[in-house]
């Protein structure tokens, strides 16, 4: 469970980080009459949010090891 609530929250994370930067363009492009910086930022969200998916992925181990697995490898050397 502890499992799976962890990566809830890092799926949320980068959604979150996707997204908040397009919302924020939005609103300062109805604030200051523009018409480019929800592109921008939805854009650099995306980039953003890429990256760190990669980055995050590349640190989750893919296979634990136990010690059974370590003694197993000592015994056969």
């Amino acid at each position: 469970m502890a499992d799976a609530i962890e990566w809830v929250s890092r799926i949320t994370v980068i959604a979150l980080e996707m997204v908040l930067p397009g919302i924020v363009g939005q609103w300062l492009d109805k604030r200051y009459g523009l018409n480019f910086l929800a592109l921008i930022g939805f854009a650099f969200g995306l980039t953003a949010g890429m990256w760190h998916l990669l980055v995050m992925t590349k640190a989750v181990p893919t296979k634990k090891t136990t010690k059974s697995d370590d003694t197993q490898k000592e015994e056969s050397e």
